[in-house]
């Protein structure tokens, strides 16, 4: 049977022939991602699905008597979107933690601690409520971008919004101050 009648099966609600397609398809998603993520097999699974969950949230699901015959293209094609997404999104926290770490540093190693620790609370408290509660829970808590998504009851691009944004605005009142 094609990837198109079992996608047209698919759509019209035939969960064997969806498991057919994930069958058909699981175990080469599963050896695209595991070595692009550095082998870690939670990750390369969880990606597989997404490609999944894409799929059905497609055009080519939605209208799968007009979709192509293999399937093989579209699901690699959004496997590749969906890595270069999760390397950008690496990317930016990796970046975000440098910036606090930068901030939490400023004035270099010959800074007395306490200085900077107040310093650093001083400019944490010029920021807006949203952004400053973002950073506390990430930086000072530890939490994950989902936890205080979660815990803050919005969505966790909000979140990354407001780290961006409160960290750029954090590092900005600490290059122009001179608090003591």
């Amino acid at each position: 049977m094609t990837d198109r009648h079992l996608l047209i099966q698919s759509a019209a609600g035939d969960q064997r022939a969806f498991q057919a397609l994930y069958l058909r398809y699981g175990k080469r998603l599963f050896a695209y991602f595991l070595p692009r993520v550095g082998a870690n097999r939670e990750q390369a699974e969880d990606l597989k699905q997404q490609v999944f969950l894409q799929l059905l949230e497609s055009k080519a699901f939605r209208e799968a008597g007009q979709g192509p015959e293999d399937l093989s293209s579209l699901l690699f094609t959004i496997a590749a979107n969906l890595l270069k997404n999760t390397y950008r999104s690496e990317e930016r926290r990796q970046r975000r933690e440098l910036a606090y770490r930068e901030i939490r540093s400023a004035d270099g190693p010959s800074a007395a601690p306490r200085v900077e620790a107040r310093r650093v609370a001083l400019a944490m408290e010029r920021l807006p409520d949203h952004q400053r509660t973002c950073v506390e829970l990430r930086f000072c808590k530890g939490l994950s971008n989902e936890d205080i998504a979660t815990a803050l009851g919005c969505a966790p691009g909000t979140v990354k919004s407001r780290l961006h944004y409160g960290l750029k605005k954090l590092a900005e009142i600490l290059k122009a101050s001179t608090i003591d």
